[in-house]
């Protein structure tokens, strides 16, 4: 399964929410673009869709501060 998110969350804390979640994903960061003066970066997320759902997450909880 293949998921691509656009996020402003940058590329150095992504890679430690995905060691925390201990999900097995490729992730893909690539270049970000440029959203009211903050970078938004393309992430793609390969891997099954049990795997996204736990990396989503604990994604989720640590953008909203829990």
């Amino acid at each position: 399964m293949k998921r691509e998110l656009v996020t402003a969350v940058p590329p150095e804390e992504i890679q430690g929410i995905l060691e925390k979640s201990k999900a097995n994903l490729y992730i893909c960061i690539k270049e970000g673009e440029p959203f009211y003066g903050a970078p938004r970066w393309r992430v793609v997320l390969k891997g099954s869709k049990e795997e996204i759902e736990k990396f989503m997450e604990v994604f989720m909880r640590a953008r909203a501060g829990g």
